[in-house]
């Protein structure tokens, strides 16, 4: 394996060890959100030819997902990409890892220094503020028979952010609902179901128990974003792209046919 020498120390190093650094870096880099490539130029301060390398590298170990935007992978622990690392190449010996470090802080290896003491003395960069706030409503007009129903909301995460979802009033009035996890909760007579997939946003709504099912029209559920730049795109309705799509559905969980005219959005502003 290649290896570089301190010119104060005089002391050798392992250049897997940058690779490791590069990796810490990038993955730090992802731990508060989703970036975009130039973001994590800018961030990582690394060459776009190595970034690029390393990013391929960590999508190849499942350790970060690409979709539009590069994701730190919930289903990856940092461990397990650790493991992948090592099954590879020799484990470095304690002092050996010492050593690297210190080598790279004191030869300033191209940005990976700066950034390590841009980690430890360097408050974190300020979120960036909204510019406004978007309101949309989703509206069902003359079903019959519903006892729940599913939506697909895709939206523009880059420009824009859920910050709340609530039923509407379409299978009663949801008021006094108790959370009983991160993604449910218990919304008067119905179950209310929440959850981010990518780029969209699915909710879930069923009756409970022998409730009678509802005919009619009304709102199913009111979702508010807010929007970081502008022009943004709208989000708009998932249809026939399981598991995601939108659908109404009878107490024996056969599906109700609809089309676009049957579920609708309502944007405010």
């Amino acid at each position: 394996m290649p290896q570089i020498r301190c010119p104060y120390c005089g002391a050798t190093v392992n250049l897997e060890n940058r690779k490791e650094t590069d990796f810490t870096i990038i993955l730090k880099s992802l731990e508060s959100r989703a970036r975009s490539f130039s973001e994590l130029l800018k961030i990582t301060g690394l060459p776009r030819k190595t970034l690029n390398i390393r990013l391929k590298e960590l999508c190849g170990m499942e350790a970060v997902t690409k979709n539009k935007l590069y994701y730190l992978n919930g289903a990856c622990p940092k461990k397990e990409w650790q493991k992948k690392i090592l099954q590879r190449d020799s484990i470095l010996s304690n002092k050996r890892k010492i050593l690297a470090f210190l080598v790279i802080m004191c030869i300033g290896l191209p940005a990976a220094g700066n950034f390590v003491l841009a980690m430890f003395f360097s408050p974190p960069p300020p979120e960036p503020k909204p510019l406004g706030n978007l309101i949309v409503t989703v509206n069902v007009g003359e079903v019959s028979d519903v006892y729940g129903w599913q939506i697909g909301l895709r939206f523009d995460t880059e420009n824009l952010k859920v910050v709340s979802a609530m039923p509407g009033d379409f299978l009663g009035d949801p008021v006094g609902g108790t959370s009983l996890s991160d993604h449910v909760e218990n919304a008067g007579d119905t179950l209310f179901y929440r959850i981010i997939v990518n780029d969209t946003l699915v909710l879930c709504q069923t009756l409970k128990g022998s409730r009678p099912s509802v005919t009619g029209s009304g709102s199913l559920a009111i979702v508010e974003f807010e929007y970081y730049s502008t022009p943004y795109e709208n989000p708009y309705l998932v249809f026939n792209e399981p598991p995601c799509d939108t659908m109404l559905l009878r107490m024996d969980a056969s599906e109700i046919p609809i089309d676009k005219n049957t579920v609708t959005l309502q944007f405010v502003p």
